[in-house]
């Protein structure tokens, strides 16, 4: 029971690695003489990224719906 917050953790987890990797991305287009191109393609990455995490999540929520017994289910707790 000790280690029932870190599943939850791990999707936290992956939030903040995204966020990590999109400053990176953003660091790198100012570094690059503000070029409009890159600023576009960082900009599409990042909304990819977030889209993509935006559908695991759903995907997560909608197996925990069908069979709550699911490793990944675990208890819920509050999202700050």
């Amino acid at each position: 029971m000790v280690f029932q917050p870190l599943k939850r953790g791990a999707s936290a987890l992956r939030s903040a690695a995204l966020v990590t990797l999109l400053a990176m991305a953003t660091a790198g287009c100012v570094s690059d003489s503000g070029s409009m191109e890159n600023a576009y393609r960082a900009n599409l990455a990042s909304e990819t990224a977030l889209n993509a995490q935006i559908i695991s999540d759903r995907a997560r929520d909608q197996r925990c719906q069908r069979d709550p017994s699911r490793r990944e289910c675990g208890p819920r707790y509050p999202r700050y």
